[in-house]
């Protein structure tokens, strides 16, 4: 479901003189990986419009570190784009280009849809604890992006701010990976010690 991420005071105009506001739309794709667009509504009647996919990010946060470095140029060609687009498009069916803040990794499209319908690689749950973390992130780091986000989606590996471990979207998506399997793992374990208490007690 759509998630209305950061809303602007300050009006947009357009050349034909029609005010609007503006606001940045996020929504979490089936691969884990999160994508925002533009919407503009008119001050005096009118429908909305929106922009195609502004960006692709990976956390809701990383998508407000990129909505905070937006600029007035940024916003006004994005209203110009909304209403009048060169092509018919909806988030999260077409691809765009993207501006990327400061720091954040290179922007890789993904077709969602075929990663959304392969098999996963592997089972990183059963790796993890078959044998270890060490040889989970081996191999994990021998499959591509569009596996690893695979595996996201199939296994519902929750969001984890691991940004500063990655060098690549690659290492990015694989230590997410880790990092939300350590944390399934940590509460399975958690619950069976608790059981294991009350039993005894």
């Amino acid at each position: 479901m759509p998630d209305i991420l950061v809303q602007f005071d300050e009006p947009q105009l357009s050349t034909d003189g029609r005010m609007f506001t503006a606001q940045v739309v996020a929504s979490r794709l089936p691969t884990g990986i999160w994508e925002a667009w533009i919407e503009f509504h008119p001050r005096v009647g009118g429908d909305p419009v929106r922009t195609a996919r502004e960006t692709e990010q990976l956390s809701r946060g990383d998508l407000r570190f990129w909505a905070a470095g937006l600029t007035r140029s940024h916003m006004r060609d994005a209203l110009a784009r909304a209403l009048a687009p060169e092509e018919p498009a909806a988030p999260g069916v077409a691809a765009a280009s993207a501006e990327l803040p400061p720091g954040s990794h290179e922007n890789t499209v993904l077709d969602t849809n075929r990663v959304h319908n392969e098999p996963p690689a592997l089972d990183p749950v059963a790796v993890y604890e078959r044998s270890g973390e060490y040889i989970l992130r081996q191999e994990l780091r021998a499959l591509d992006a569009r596996q690893l986000a695979n595996i996201i989606g199939a296994y519902d590996i929750e969001e984890m701010d691991v940004l500063d471990l990655a060098r690549t979207y690659e290492d990015a998506l694989a230590e997410q990976i880790v990092a939300g399997v350590q944390h399934t793992v940590g509460k399975k374990h958690a619950r069976t010690e608790s059981a294991g208490e009350n039993i005894t007690k």
